[in-house]
């Protein structure tokens, strides 16, 4: 198993170096070294802090999905959960591992949640998140078009596919009766427990987390457009909303390390569409991917103490 994982790491670090060698490669990387160096402590901190509230956000729409009324020590366990996920996630080879993991310290904190029980809310609330960016990125995606900017064409047609494959899941799962189904075949009984979160009783903190998930988003997705206007990199809001879910769905992909070198492509494949300078474009990817590592590094303090 530690193999497995060690050699995955290697073999990322190396894809991660050969993107960056290319994304890099034709710019004055002194200069971009330069800028990150003279970024001051409080924009560092306050990023951070951005984080933890983005972060926060989404633990209050995880615990949600679990607790009808959940109170501050709820959200807090989550939090820490989340952060343990993130941290989890610089070790393994996909975001999606840290995710797969982040729920076992809640087992010691709540005995009544059975293990499928958490497992499964991880896995919904993952949806949830998915589900709320990508209605996002396609109004985003209408408003582009209308006002002219530019852009790839199978971007409209990829959230617009997307978004019509998470609102036919929720039109299914909030037209059937699951209890009924999973009673009227008994041989169904043993997915009670993975669909229970799916059941009439909890539909209603599946649209509260599906409405806190907007903000949630909307929240994560912005900080990119603040990141940009710190460089003064000129990134649209717009361009924003509809090119950052698109390359977050590509770097779910177990395809480099953090996301350095596959992120600095896909961001200079994307904003050099609309006319942003190369060296601006990678100093705010650059700067967004090490304080996600620092906010990551946070889930290790966690697991310190």
């Amino acid at each position: 198993m530690f193999k497995k994982i060690a050699s995955s790491k290697f073999l990322r670090f190396g894809i991660s170096a050969i993107l960056v060698y290319f994304a890099f490669r034709n710019v004055n990387v002194s200069v971009i070294i330069k800028e990150l160096i003279q970024v001051p402590l409080w924009f560092i901190l306050v990023n951070l802090l951005y984080s933890l509230l983005i972060s926060l956000i989404g633990s209050y729409r995880w615990s949600l999905l679990l607790f009808d009324r959940p109170g501050k020590s709820e959200v807090f366990n989550f939090l820490k959960s989340t952060y343990l996920g993130a941290f989890y996630s610089l070790a393994f080879p996909t975001g999606l591992a840290g995710d797969l993991l982040k729920w076992f310290p809640l087992q010691k904190k709540y005995p009544e949640l059975t293990k499928t029980r958490l497992l499964s809310s991880v896995l919904l609330d993952r949806f949830i998140g998915f589900s709320s960016f990508t209605i996002l990125a396609l109004i985003s995606v209408i408003i582009g078009k209308i006002l002219k900017i530019s852009f790839p064409d199978f971007i409209f047609w990829l959230f617009l596919g997307l978004s019509i494959g998470v609102v036919f899941f929720y039109i299914a799962i909030f037209s059937f009766d699951v209890e009924k189904i999973i009673k009227k075949y008994p041989i169904l009984e043993k997915l009670n427990e993975i669909v229970s979160l799916l059941k009439k009783g909890n539909k209603r903190r599946i649209i509260l987390s599906l409405l806190v998930s907007f903000l949630s988003e909307f929240t994560w997705i912005i900080q990119t457009w603040f990141v940009s206007d710190f460089f003064h990199a000129g990134f649209s809001v717009i361009s924003v909303f509809v090119f950052v879910p698109i390359i977050a769905l590509v770097l779910v992909l177990p395809i480099s390390f953090a996301g350095f070198g596959a992120r600095e492509q896909l961001y200079l494949f994307f904003f050099s569409q609309i006319g942003i300078a190369s060296e601006k474009t990678l100093l705010v990817s650059t700067f967004l991917g090490i304080t996600g590592i620092l906010s990551s590094l946070i889930g290790g303090l966690f697991l310190l103490f």
